[in-house]
């Protein structure tokens, strides 16, 4: 007992089943169950029947759920024994049963038990003959009893083994009674203790007292092994078992437990306790019965029972059973049963596995309860409870290595948790769901959790493990990201830190929102330059890289060297915040870029290099010389080496624009302090512009500035060079330019030119006439005069004045010219001759003007008015000859006359009554006017039955005469037409006349009858 007690402490021990004695309700009665004294096998289907066998030959069907009695029949002879009763796989009713007689052929039977429960009026006698099979075997002259009998699944193939040594294999489908076939298979000295079937290689593991081999169950072997698994050790009765998810054999040595498969032994279980039944349950458990004695003195037995957990090496169960042998042990609906000898029934229950967790939790056993729940397929969220149990009980007991690798494996288990209850959702939890109530906190909480216990400096190489880890993970969120590179900058670890630059993939997360102040801060403090922009380059970041190399490594011709590898878009957002650095340190390269960045000449530079690779040197730049250059084309010598010129330029028009430039007014403020620089940059712009056609508003915009440019170096320097450009830039490009901003810009610098074109290109030459007048410029007053006096005719009335307000400039006009002036004012009938006169003598200090300066303008004057007073008295003559004509006319409707036509003066026939005659002097026939008749609507009806005819012929004048006056009658009342036209008109009295004639001063218009 020392030795078992010693070998079972050795063992981690459990109670995880359920230990229940089913008594006999029958006991010591007639019609005993189980404890029927003359019971020679027992077995159970899945659920429905627990069968015995009794009195040799009768079979008595139990119902296990309340231990009645369902049935009672003689299966066999009387003469015959049964010894085993096996039910098929997957069935609840089908059994087989085997008898034996000694001298005669055994018998297999098959039965269906629910189609014997429900046979009626049968007689005792002839249940025996309602079995479904029935197979004969025979050993010889069957003197020998039969020490194992098993069957495969679907019943085709059973082996019997005997205690002489022989094993029989019958082959047939017994399931549908067409027959079978036996042989020996094997044969030998030793008896047979076990036969268990591997149905997964088509061979029978066959155990005797002092072997173990197999035999193949198809082809010919002339009764010889396939394999020997071992010619030294043998197996006793009832100590073999066959592992259901392997097909391996299981062997209960008294000293260990030992595997085989078809092949070779497999491993040992050392477990040195006596053994006299083992059974396989489900794929980890096997139950050991070991009879023992009280001590060595006693012969007292009592029967130990153990569960061995062959998967996870504990044991799950463990108790004795004093004072009694089992002789049965059997398995059904997934329990263990033990018939002991005193008719007691032993249930064992495996507990839920959620109280098996439970337990062991207890116990503090995390490892064991986790192994427990996975292999039981728990949810991931109680195998996540379990392992947070464990990690939260490493720390506690500051054992940290191993408390984050174990919260490292909880991130998987997380991950499983959605899917599942996704699955789940709607599903109500069974038994093993129910385990453990899941904690409410969800993965951020979790990692939060893990972050605040390890973030003391002690643990921070943990902390940097399981950040690390989360990253593998994908599940990493930015702050992680960043909490990561601190530890990592903290702990020293350049190398971890590179590797993880190396490895790090922007599409995994948005790594765009890093806090890129924070961690370049960091790196800097620790001198890392060189990861932090490698980190930025990876994480293309191109504007802090280039802050980097311009404020922190003082390297602008490296920044520079790197920018020139960058896309477009990105270098213009740098350039835009940067330039003016650069122009400081390298103004020529610096403007280079900008050049043709801003004209669409830049493309990147084709390197697979980095930031990093770029700074080969590593060190301290000097700033560049710089050259006087003062101007695009001397720039663009200087860039050359002074090649051919023309060369250039037809390089420069092949490199046309691969994208549409920028603004250059982006750019403009960085120039701050480079003027030279500047100028270049707009002349290399406004020669882009010219080149390709840019955008007009960006042009006019540069040319503005390169004007002012100009101009305030001229106003510097005075060097007549850069005024000579501003006038040919103004006279140029005169159309383009602004004119507001031309005008304004001219008169800030005093520049006349500028000044002339914009009042002239915007219509202001009035304005720019004064400014002659004032600076006394007669030439160009009339300059202007010639240009602008057809569109402006109020330029030769403000010229007449000017020439008269003084003798200096009344002497510096010829006479041709002033005759010219007086001439124009004629024709656009400016001012009258005395307005003339007015204007030549208001001044006192005009006598410098004589009457000869006038004489012909007014004799000309003179003679068109008397032409035109002569005409006047023609037409005033004609028009009275016509109105007294016309009246005679009016008066002559008033009185009666005679008509003396013949004809219609529509069908041009004789007429004949009935005639209709008008006043206009033309007739009708009455049908003929009925069939042209034009209706007026303004006359009333005659008689009521028709209106006042009118005549055909005459009609549309009337109508015509009718719409005129009209017309004249609404113009009274439409006095903004009047006011409008009155303004435009040259001659008001005239027009305000005419108005009068068309009756605007009547009260109605004039009704026209004939």
């Amino acid at each position: 007992m020392s030795s078992i007690s010693s070998l079972l402490s050795s063992w981690r021990q459990f109670q995880l089943f359920d230990f229940t004695p089913i008594r006999d309700p029958n006991y010591q009665t007639s019609d005993a169950l189980y404890s029927d004294p003359t019971i020679s096998a027992i077995n159970a289907t899945t659920t429905n029947y627990l069968i015995i066998a009794i009195n040799n030959s009768t079979l008595k069907i139990i119902n296990p759920k309340d231990l009645t009695t369902l049935g009672v029949f003689t299966a066999y002879d009387v003469d015959y024994r049964i010894t085993f009763i096996a039910p098929l796989a997957h069935s609840d009713n089908l059994v087989v049963t085997l008898a034996e007689k000694q001298g005669a052929p055994s018998i297999i039977k098959l039965w269906d038990i629910h189609k014997v429960l429900n046979l009626q009026d049968v007689d005792d006698s002839e249940f025996q003959f309602k079995f479904q099979t029935q197979v004969l075997v025979s050993n010889g002259d069957n003197s020998f009893p039969i020490s194992c009998f098993v069957f495969n699944n679907d019943l085709t193939c059973l082996a019997i083994g005997y205690t002489n040594g022989k094993v029989i294999l019958i082959r047939g489908d017994l399931l549908r009674d067409r027959g079978a076939k036996q042989r020996v298979i094997y044969e030998s000295n030793d008896p047979i203790t076990g036969i268990q079937f591997n149905e997964k290689e088509a061979v029978l593991y066959i155990t005797t007292t002092s072997k173990i081999l197999t035999v193949a169950t198809t082809g010919r072997n002339h009764g010889k092994p396939a394999r020997v698994l071992s010619s030294k050790t043998g197996a006793d009765l009832n100590c073999t078992a066959v592992d259901q998810s392997t097909q391996s054999l299981i062997v209960g040595l008294p000293g260990s437990i030992r595997y085989y498969n078809h092949l070779q032994s497999l491993s040992s279980i050392n477990f040195d306790i006596a053994k006299s039944k083992i059974i396989s349950s489900k794929s980890s458990y096997l139950l050991i019965v070991s009879p023992q004695h009280e001590d060595v003195t006693s012969k007292a037995l009592m029967t130990r029972i153990i569960i061995l957990d062959l998967v996870n090496k504990h044991i799950s169960f463990n108790i004795i059973i004093p004072n009694s042998l089992i002789n049965y042990a059997f398995i059904s609906s997934g329990d263990l049963y033990l018939l002991s000898g005193d008719g007691v029934l032993y249930k064992l229950h495996e507990k839920p596995i959620n109280q098996q967790i439970e337990l062991v939790l207890q116990r503090e056993l995390f490892q064991v309860a986790f192994n427990l729940a996975k292999q039981s397929n728990l949810p991931s969220k109680v195998l996540l409870r379990i392992q947070r149990l464990h990690g939260d009980y490493l720390y506690d007991s500051q054992r940290y290595d191993e408390s984050i690798d174990v919260f490292i494996d909880c991130l998987d288990l997380f991950e499983k948790t959605q899917p599942e209850a996704k699955l789940n959702g709607d599903k109500q939890k069974g038994d093993d769901q129910e385990v453990v109530e899941e904690d409410e906190e969800d993965l951020d909480d979790f990692i939060m959790n893990i972050i605040t216990k390890f973030k003391e400096a002690t643990n921070i190489s943990n902390l940097t493990r399981f950040l690390m880890k989360l990253y593998e993970k994908s599940i990493a969120n930015i702050d992680h990201i960043t909490l990561l590179l601190c530890c990592f900058c903290k702990l020293k670890q350049v190398e971890s830190l590179d590797d993880f630059i190396e490895s790090l993939v922007i599409t995994t997360t948005n790594l765009q929102d890093l806090n890129f102040e924070l961690i370049i801060n960091l790196f800097k403090e620790c001198g890392y330059f060189h990861q932090v922009i490698k980190l930025l380059f990876k994480l293309e970041q191109p504007g802090l890289i280039v802050d980097i190399q311009l404020n922190d490594l003082k390297k602008p011709k490296l920044a520079l060297s790197y920018m020139k590898s960058l896309a477009i878009d990105e270098l213009l957002l740098i350039l835009i915040d940067h330039s003016k650095k650069l122009l400081d340190s390298c103004p020529i390269e610096t403007t280079e870029l900008l050049i043709n960045v801003f004209t669409g000449k830049y493309k990147p530079q084709n390197t697979e290099e980095g930031p990093i690779e770029l700074d080969k040197g590593g060190e301290k730049e000097e700033p560049e010389g710089v050259a006087k250059l003062t101007n695009y084309r001397a720039f663009v010598n200087y860039l050359s080496g002074g090649s051919d010129e023309q060369e250039q330029e037809e390089d420069d028009l092949s490199d046309e624009p691969t994208y549409l430039p920028p603004r250059p007014n982006l750019i403009y403020s960085s120039f701050m302090n480079h003027p030279n620089e500047f100028l270049i940059f707009l002349e290399a712009c406004i020669e882009a512009f010219d080149k390709f056609q840019g955008n007009e508003v960006d042009k006019r915009e540069t040319l503005l500035t390169l004007l002012e440019m100009y101009l305030s170096i001229y106003e510097t320097t005075k060097a007549k060079e850069w005024i000579d450009k501003a006038e040919a830039l103004t006279t140029h490009y005169a159309s383009l330019l602004d004119k507001k901003s031309l005008l304004l810009i001219s008169h800030i610098y005093n520049f006349k030119q500028g000044e002339v074109i914009a009042k002239e290109e915007a219509g202001m030459e009035e304005s720019l006439f004064i400014n002659y007048q004032i600076a006394e410029d007669v030439p160009g007053c009339m300059e202007l005069l010639n240009k602008y006096g057809s569109s402006k005719p109020e330029l030769y009335k403000l010229m007449l004045k000017f020439i008269v307000s003084r003798k200096s400039i009344f002497e510096r006009v010829n006479q041709k010219d002033f005759q010219y002036i007086l001439e124009k004012i004629k024709y656009y009938k400016l001012m009258n001759p005395l307005e003339v006169l007015q204007v030549i003598t208001e001044q006192p200090e005009n006598d410098f003007i004589t009457l000869g300066v006038v004489k012909q303008y007014l004799i000309d004057h003179f003679k068109e008015k008397s032409k035109e007073i002569v005409n006047n008295e023609k037409l005033i003559e004609k028009y009275e000859q016509e109105s007294t004509k016309n009246s005679f006319k009016l008066s002559e409707l008033t009185k009666p006359f005679v008509i003396q036509n013949n004809k219609c003066s529509m069908c041009e026939l004789k007429l004949d009554f009935p005639v209709i005659h008008f006043k206009c002097r033309h007739s009708f026939h009455q049908k003929c006017l009925s069939t042209n008749l034009v209706a007026s609507n303004d006359e009333p009806v005659i008689d009521g039955k028709g209106e006042v005819p009118q005549c055909p012929i005459c009609i549309s004048h009337v109508n015509e005469v009718k719409a005129v006056k009209a017309g004249h009658f609404r113009a009274k009342e439409n006095y903004d037409a009047f006011e409008s036209s009155l303004h435009d008109s040259n001659d008001k009295f005239k027009f305000v006349t005419d108005y009068f004639g068309k009756g605007v001063m009547e009260n109605e218009s004039i009704t026209m009858v004939e």
